[in-house]
């Protein structure tokens, strides 16, 4: 357990049919950080109470982009913590140092990195980093995710892109608009390169992981490609992501 001041801080969670993860995700932030306050927005057809969080009440179906929106909105804290609902916390999420990174302007995003965990079998539990961090390069009409990072501060790296696992400055994300609600999903590159536009500083410290779990959710959402209307809004024809796929802008948007 912390001991840290997190009372200029504000956790907040989108969450959509995944009532196991959620509840394990507000159970490890409240043994870590019991003085947190967490905010849920569950979208799902039939949202679930949250032991441990305040719920905050959205429309069926809005995705997590409309969701974090609303979340940003209830923030009253200086600094927010964005989270994922696969996620765990652990001993070595150091949130109190990614605060630190925050509220001193060395950083206005400051990051961690994530752990990939998987049940085997049933009898053990496999666990692989699953860095994201990356810098975005430019040539012509195409975007390219080159992972990485730039020279940066004292336990801090510089980059573009990281993780949806980080602490940032409430009013600088607010300036930006949030996240764009017309991305259900797919939203993350999209902020990010919102974020590098509009000159924030991002940033990953190696020092804080959260866990991510492998699951499956009880229910999904029909298949449409929101990454090709995220590289739309970004205005280039094609993304190169971090492991060298090529997505394309959506097909009006080059026929325009």
């Amino acid at each position: 357990m912390s001991t840290a001041d997190l009372s200029r801080l504000t956790a907040i969670v989108h969450t959509s049919e995944r009532p196991g993860s959620v509840d394990r995700l507000i159970k490890s932030v409240g043994w870590l950080y019991p003085q947190l306050r967490v905010l849920v927005a569950d979208d799902s057809s039939k949202p679930q109470p949250v032991a441990g969080a305040d719920a905050v009440k959205v429309a069926t179906g809005v995705g997590v982009s409309a969701c974090r929106n609303t979340l940003l909105s209830r923030v009253r804290t200086p600094y927010f913590l964005l989270l994922e609902d696969g996620m765990e916390l652990n001993r070595r999420s150091n949130v109190e140092r990614l605060l630190e990174l925050a509220s001193s302007n060395q950083l206005d995003v400051a990051a961690g990195d994530v752990v990939r965990c998987q049940r085997r079998f049933g009898l053990f539990t496999s666990r692989k980093p699953e860095p994201a961090h990356a810098m975005f390069e430019f040539e012509a009409d195409t975007m390219k995710l080159t992972p990485g990072h730039r020279p940066g501060i004292a336990g801090a790296h510089s980059c573009d892109s990281t993780h949806n696992f980080f602490v940032a400055r409430t009013d600088k994300v607010r300036a930006i608009g949030g996240w764009d609600a017309q991305l259900q999903v797919d939203e993350r590159i999209e902020f990010f390169f919102r974020a590098c536009r509009y000159g924030l500083k991002v940033g990953v410290c190696p020092e804080s992981i959260a866990w991510r779990w492998t699951e499956k959710s009880v229910t999904r959402k029909p298949a449409r490609d929101f990454t090709s209307l995220a590289i739309t809004k970004m205005g280039v024809s094609r993304m190169i992501d971090a492991e060298g796929r090529t997505h394309e802008a959506a097909a009006h948007s080059r026929a325009a």
